[in-house]
């Protein structure tokens, strides 16, 4: 009985993670995503006489069966994180 139970656990986990391998997002895309929003939030604050925030570090983390992409300008970060093709960003507009 013991063993059954453990091989539709380990049947389960395997497929629960080879989902996450294989529906992952591209990280390459989510990297434009995210460059694009520091763009457009550096065109709005020229736009409004300020001077747009130097970037100060960029960090991409590939880890299986989830993506993630930060930058930093000044101290506002632009991220997102995305696994199972559900990718969330977040910018400080």
């Amino acid at each position: 009985m013991i063993r059954r139970y453990l091989a539709i656990v380990g049947i389960i986990f395997a497929v629960v993670i080879g989902l996450g391998v294989w529906l992952k997002p591209p990280l390459q895309d989510m990297r434009e995503s995210v460059d694009a929003e520091l763009a457009r939030f550096a065109q709005a604050k020229v736009a409004a006489g300020e001077t747009a925030p130097a970037i100060t570090s960029v960090a991409s983390n590939d880890w299986g069966v989830a993506v993630s992409h930060v930058v930093r300008a000044g101290d506002l970060a632009f991220s997102c994180i995305g696994a199972y093709h559900v990718t969330v960003c977040s910018s400080p507009d």
